[in-house]
């Protein structure tokens, strides 16, 4: 059976931007809403400037692919 896994990485951020390069945690979520609300609140919780939660997309778990 074919599942779909939401996936938001934390980065680094670098001159007030997100370095998409240096990942430094990933989180799975089963729904898109559950990742976005994950994204919300680390954010407003972060340490201002230094790092920022971003949500990367759906992946299908069986292939791989970003879809």
């Amino acid at each position: 059976m074919i599942k779909f896994v939401h996936i938001v990485y934390v980065h680094a951020v670098e001159n007030g931007l997100p370095n998409l390069h240096k990942v430094k945690s990933e989180k799975e979520f089963n729904t898109k809403l559950a990742a976005e609300a994950y994204v919300k609140s680390y954010n407003l919780n972060a340490i201002s400037g230094t790092v920022k939660a971003v949500y990367l997309g759906c992946v299908n778990d069986e292939t791989g692919e970003l879809v």
